[in-house]
């Protein structure tokens, strides 16, 4: 059943499927048909054929600008072919530069060192050259006679005219002779990798003598005025050194006991030699080897040494010392030899080991100077008597090396030593 007016079909727009009414336009409109009020005309489909921007659809020039002229097309270049220059420089770059430049370069460094070299000699002068000399603070001005260039380079010896007594003559001379000589070594640093108490390099010694001994002939008068007296005997161990070497050896022994600064000194003692009977103790030299026996001074601190053996009255004065010194001398053999002396008779007067006491003063005679003069080394060897306090003294041979200090001024020992009897 239908309804009336309502009998015509829709479709699925919504729209009647019966017969359309013609549209007259009024004049004077666009000719469009207005849409239909309250309905929105996105939905027609004419509609979506209309021209201009469409709503939610963007133009891609929003703002209508005159249409801009097209660019002018650009003139196709000729090309042109590279010379064989060109090519070179586009294909390396850089290195087309660089590459002549070091060529030329080495050219020219080669060409340099094979010049022959040019003579930097400056011309001869007519002035002679003035050397100057100090001997003992007393300057000297010594003028040498110029050489001539010509005999220089003939390779002749000038003749130097003479002054008549024999001698050459040179202009200007404060002396009529030169100075001649070589500059001689100068010491300096300190024994490489060498310990204080190890024996310093120097000359050879028998390690081994006889361990026997004969005893060097010869007496002095009494040295100083003291209450208590000594006597010594002086010998050498078979073997170890020749008899001019034991003159000498006992010699030494002699003067440095009889000097003001040694142990007659202090006013207390008198000592003299005797070469007969029995003496206080006996003063020789002895080989390294010898010394090192438990009946002298032994091995239990293996470093060269000499020492006094109470028990046989002996003052062993080693002969690898009194050949090479110590380390601590600086290479002063003659002050060691004294000190050697001075220190091993003072332990068999009753003396004992000492430390440094000022640091930076002279050495105790009794200080153990043969091993070191600093308190740190000796007290890793006697702890008990020395201590570490880093005081390092300078080497002293004398038991009063500024003088005596009761004022005896003996002379020196003079020896009535007789001949060797061989």
């Amino acid at each position: 059943m239908t309804r009336p007016g309502n009998d015509t079909h829709r479709t699925r727009s919504g729209r009647p499927s019966g017969p359309r009414q013609m549209y007259t336009p009024p004049p004077g409109s666009s000719g469009r048909r207005p849409p239909p009020v309250g309905r929105s005309p996105l939905w027609d489909e004419q509609d979506t054929r209309q021209s201009g921007p469409q709503p939610l659809k963007a133009s891609w020039d929003p703002v209508e600008r005159t249409p801009r002229p097209p660019n002018k097309p650009r003139p196709t270049r000729q090309g042109r072919r590279r010379s064989a220059v060109g090519w070179f420089v586009h294909r390396y770059g850089w290195r087309a530069y660089a590459i002549p430049v070091l060529i030329a370069l080495t050219v020219i460094v080669i060409v340099q060192v094979g010049k022959p070299p040019v003579s930097t000699a400056a011309a001869p002068s007519s002035v002679a050259p003035a050397v100057v000399t100090v001997i003992s603070g007393v300057t000297e001005t010594v003028t040498m006679a110029p050489q001539t260039t010509a005999s220089a380079q003939a390779g002749t010896t000038p003749r130097t005219p003479s002054t008549g007594n024999g001698l050459p003559a040179t202009a200007n001379t404060a002396r009529t002779t030169a100075p001649t000589g070589s500059t001689g070594p100068v010491p300096t640093g300190t024994y490489q990798n060498l310990t204080s108490a190890a024996l310093p390099p120097g000359a050879s010694f028998v390690a081994k003598g006889k361990d026997t001994w004969h005893l060097v002939k010869g007496t002095t008068a009494p040295m100083g005025s003291g209450p208590t007296k000594y006597t010594y005997a002086i010998a050498v161990e078979d073997g170890v050194e020749n008899t001019q070497a034991d003159q000498e050896f006992a010699s030494l022994v002699d003067n440095t006991l009889a000097d003001p600064r040694s142990w007659i000194g202090s006013g207390s003692y008198t000592l003299q030699r005797v070469d007969s009977g029995t003496p206080s103790f006996t003063i020789s030299l002895t080989s390294q080897m010898t010394v090192r026996e438990n009946a002298l001074c032994g091995w239990e601190i293996q470093f060269e040494a000499s020492c006094y053996a109470r028990n046989v009255k002996r003052v062993a004065i080693n002969d690898a010392r009194w050949t090479r010194g110590a380390v601590s001398f600086n290479g002063d053999l003659g002050s060691y030899r004294v000190y050697a002396i001075n220190h091993e008779v003072g332990h068999a007067l009753g003396f004992m080991h000492q430390p440094c006491a000022t640091n930076g003063g002279l050495a105790p005679v009794m200080m153990q100077q043969s091993w070191s003069t600093a308190n740190d080394d000796l007290s890793l060897l006697n702890p008990q008597l020395i201590p570490m306090d880093g005081k390092v003294c300078k080497f002293n041979p004398y038991p009063y090396p500024l003088g005596s200090p009761s004022g005896v001024t003996t002379p020196a020992a003079q020896s009535t030593a007789s001949k060797p009897s061989g």
